[in-house]
């Protein structure tokens, strides 16, 4: 499949794995690290509608600024 790419598309193709494999461990560390950080007998707050909106829009951003970048490209 590789081959078949032009080679601005296979570096981006190698650019966006990165960056995705990057974000995707940072996300992974702070989900296997928060646990740790609560004391003992505490209990995690839960998560609200409003945070899941806000996560929501700043994926959106994101998503919007990856296809800028494809647009450049």
């Amino acid at each position: 499949m590789m081959d078949d790419l032009e080679p601005k598309h296979r570096r981006a193709l190698v650019i966006g794995s990165l960056i995705g494999a990057l974000l995707g461990a940072g996300a992974a560390y702070l989900m296997i690290k928060a646990p740790a950080e609560l004391a003992d007998g505490e209990e995690p707050e839960p998560i609200t509608p409003g945070e899941i909106l806000t996560l929501t829009g700043a994926v959106a951003s994101l998503l919007r600024l990856v296809d800028n970048f494809r647009r450049r490209l």
